[in-house]
């Protein structure tokens, strides 16, 4: 019997498929792609590969699939990481070939099934000249497996997604409880003086940057380096593809940044991608409020989608949040050659024993916190 795999290899032969490796040479042409693929993400932009390779010195390799006029038909990014010594991240922290690493999701974009194979089997060669290395793919689809031999599948996190109507159609938050207790929510926040407003300056960036590092504190996670986000400032910013939102609480001639999202705009979609909070004003609802006002805006501008994020299997509450918004559930998949001998445990790993992470991360501080990220983030 003829397998998928037997008939996909058969025509990829006979439409003499090209891939190779491209430089900012085709940067025009690699942009024209994306901007024609309905499944391109901002995590595919040139912008974006050049902000995680200053953040990892680590250079983004660009394979693209062509036919026989030159035209791009698929790429796939794939960066190398140094690994954690002694196995602290476990997948996510090994030496690896990943599409991508430090980015929710990567994988291929291709015109059909055909360049999609072209570029993995071309990618899976590549890994088996270097069997110390692990090659990874992050996506949303199903069936990469079914490309190439020995591309193994694993469930990683499910992903939350608001569809947006089109404006001025009324935007509906979940069933009519959920509705009403977001509406209630966020007009406790305007009526205790919380105001949202988008950043301005990289002075605003620094006050949100002190808040996002005690978040990521709490939460026993690496936080990114602040010449990271400066990065996304300088990169993404003057193109329209990040804004940082901010809740200020007025009292009297008085205002303090209490919270603040880093939000990414690209192709139909808003993704929110960091935040960072004052635990001591949570009773102001202020995430409640930055959520509503970007879909409000996103609306406006014309985006079909706004992305909440993944969320780990352990966090039931935070999916609950998502969950909330009236948002559509998607799996994450992590696709591996060859199959990893343990699944991941999560960047750093500092929850392999629970009682230590509480009581040395959360009291560590901020700049300690800060420079732990960055030379984690420089090998995951």
């Amino acid at each position: 019997m003829t397998t998928l795999l037997q008939n996909i290899q058969a025509e990829k032969s006979e439409r003499n498929l090209t891939v190779y490796l491209v430089g900012t040479d085709l940067e025009f042409e690699w942009e024209d792609f994306l901007t024609t693929h309905p499944e391109s993400t901002i995590y595919h932009h040139p912008l974006w590969l050049k902000v995680i390779e200053k953040e990892s010195g680590q250079e983004v390799l660009k394979l693209i699939c062509t036919n026989d006029e030159n035209e791009i038909l698929g790429i796939l990014l794939l960066q190398e990481t140094k690994g954690i010594p002694f196995g602290l991240g476990g997948v996510s922290g090994s030496r690896r070939l990943s599409s991508l690493p430090r980015t929710p999701i990567g994988g291929p974009l291709a015109t059909d099934e055909y360049v999609a194979a072209k570029l993995i089997n071309g990618v899976i060669n590549l890994v088996s000249e270097n069997p110390d290395k692990l090659l990874q793919i992050k996506s949303y689809a199903t069936d990469l497996d079914k490309y190439a031999r020995f591309l193994y599948k694993h469930f990683w996190r499910e992903i939350y997604i608001k569809e947006i109507p089109p404006y001025p159609d009324e935007i509906r938050y979940g069933s009519s409880r959920n509705h009403s207790a977001i509406k209630r929510a966020v007009n406790k926040a305007l009526r205790s003086g919380v105001r949202y407003r988008l950043a301005e300056t990289e002075d605003d960036l620094r006050q949100w940057y002190n808040l996002y590092l005690d978040t990521m504190r709490f939460h026993t996670s690496p936080a990114r380096s602040f010449k990271f986000f400066i990065d996304l400032w300088k990169y993404l910013r003057p193109k329209g593809f990040m804004n940082l939102l901010l809740a200020e609480l007025e009292e009297g001639k008085n205002k303090a940044t209490i919270a603040g999202n880093v939000l990414f705009y690209y192709n139909g979609t808003v993704t929110y991608a960091f935040n960072g909070s004052s635990r001591h004003h949570f009773e102001y609802r202020s995430n409640d409020l930055l959520h509503m006002q970007a879909i409000v805006d996103a609306q406006k501008d014309g985006y079909r989608e706004y992305n909440l994020g993944e969320v780990a299997r352990d966090h039931s509450g935070l999916a609950a949040y998502k969950k909330k918004w009236g948002s559509k559930v998607m799996r994450l998949y992590h696709y591996y050659y060859p199959n990893p001998p343990q699944l991941e445990k999560g960047p750093l790993d500092v929850e392999i024993v629970s009682g230590l992470k509480n009581k040395i991360w959360r009291r560590l501080p901020l700049c300690i916190t800060a420079k732990i990220g960055k030379m984690v983030y420089k090998k995951l």
